[in-house]
């Protein structure tokens, strides 16, 4: 005999009418704990859907923000290389004696 056939067997063969009761009023309490569990979940990934389109929005806008600033730090860059070469064409020497004193930065990329 198989073990569903036998198992099967052994529920057919209960007389106690005490153990189906307790049996069908486990089966029911353990639904209830599935239900309130799956209404927690449910609540849960709500909850995280609104957060994250939340989040998601504050980055986006801080993406841009980032974007932006970049850019406007790389106009200022090109700028202050063309003042440079400007002074650099109408006052050498003063130019060589300010970078002997200050040598430019070197930054590595990371």
């Amino acid at each position: 005999m198989t073990l569903p056939n036998t198992f099967a067997h052994h529920i057919i063969e209960i007389d106690n009418q005490d153990d189906v009761t307790t049996m069908l009023k486990n089966q029911d309490d353990c639904l209830e704990i599935y239900q309130s569990s799956q209404r927690n979940l449910e609540a849960f990934n709500n909850f995280s859907e609104s957060r994250y389109r939340q989040v998601h929005g504050h980055f986006e806008a801080h993406t841009k923000l980032l974007h932006e600033v970049k850019s406007d730090l790389n106009g200022v860059f090109i700028k202050l290389k063309k003042v440079k070469a400007l002074l650099e064409q109408q006052y050498p020497v003063e130019m060589n004696l300010a970078l002997d004193a200050h040598p430019p930065l070197v930054v590595t990329d990371d």
